[in-house]
């Protein structure tokens, strides 16, 4: 029984002691007051203890070991890095990688979509804006441009009452019709979920055209809408006159913060009660109604890229389909 304690111990002593009152518990005292078993318990705790004093000096020998990066390099490691310099390179870090997500040309240029829209969240809504476009970049370098803020963005929406990341597109290559609008809806998308900290990659996935997919970003799910110059004032889409294209990504959470009730086919015109039927009955009021389906049971990605008009379930805008396109 003794030998069966020893490994926990830490030191000879401490083994031996241990033992002995292991062994008083189990009411075995009267074999230990054995010289001969006392002598025998006494040199496996000292062979403990020298073990013991071995593998601390092995283990001290192997913490002051040098790696091959050390040898190399110095100690590089972040633990010897004094506070107040790690602050402050990671803020010069921030601020090459960064930049002001709400005082950006983007939301500058969303303005009359944001002031003239219907909605009645619309003009106190508080977005982010995606980087300044650069026109010597593609479309995927300008996103990856916007990335940092984007996830900073999907970090602290919750937190802060945000409710949605706004990208810009030139309207000249993306909004003369809906077709060019969803290809560029469709590369933008897929920058982002290639880049997903959560690793689902949504935009992956063979069901982007069925129901029960949507857009998602570290663990963040998104209601997507879009508006461009090929819409004309009487559509819902319709950008105001702006020059460019817009895609707006709502965290679905907004929704819910904001009280807009659950989705429904129907519409109380005569007598809207609910938010979402309010804002629904604001459009139509205003010549811009919504094309509404008679069931909830349809995919989301048709909704994100609209039609110029007729049904919506027939002329659905195949904006995922990168099929024959050379990007």
């Amino acid at each position: 029984m003794m030998f069966f304690f020893l490994p926990v111990c830490n030191r000879g002593y401490s083994a031996f002691r241990f033992c002995y009152l292991k062994a008083r518990d189990y009411k075995e005292i009267r074999h230990y007051h054995n010289p001969g078993k006392i002598f025998i318990l006494q040199i496996a705790a000292s062979i403990f203890l020298l073990r013991s004093q071995r593998d601390e000096v092995m283990t001290s020998s192997l913490q002051s070991t040098p790696s091959p990066r050390q040898r190399k390099f110095g100690n590089q490691g972040d633990e010897n890095i004094p506070r107040d310099v790690e602050e402050r390179y990671i803020r010069q870090i921030l601020d090459i990688v960064c930049y002001d997500a709400i005082s950006c040309r983007s939301l500058e240029s969303f303005t009359p979509v944001k002031e003239g829209a219907e909605c009645v969240f619309a003009r106190l809504a508080r977005l982010w804006g995606s980087a300044d476009w650069n026109d010597q970049l593609s479309l995927e370098e300008n996103v990856r441009r916007s990335l940092p803020m984007f996830v900073k963005f999907c970090a602290v929406q919750s937190l802060l009452g945000l409710d949605g990341f706004l990208f810009e597109l030139p309207g000249e290559e993306f909004g003369a019709s809906p077709e060019d609008l969803g290809n560029g809806v469709r590369r933008l998308l897929k920058v982002l979920s290639d880049a997903d900290p959560a690793g689902v990659h949504c935009m992956d996935k063979s069901y982007v055209s069925k129901r029960g997919w949507c857009f998602e970003f570290d663990g963040c799910t998104f209601f997507v809408t879009t508006f461009a110059p090929c819409y004309p004032d009487t559509h819902s889409r319709f950008n105001f006159n702006s020059e460019n294209s817009f895609v707006l990504l709502q965290p679905e959470e907004s929704f819910l913060r904001h009280n807009v009730g659950a989705d429904t086919p129907h519409t109380d015109w005569e007598n809207p009660r609910t938010v979402r039927d309010q804002i629904r009955a604001a459009y139509r009021r205003a010549g811009r109604p919504y094309s509404i389906r008679d069931t909830l049971f349809y995919p989301p990605a048709h909704d994100i890229v609209k039609p110029l008009g007729g049904d919506p379930e027939q002329d659905v805008v195949a904006w995922w389909d990168h099929r024959g396109d050379s990007n």
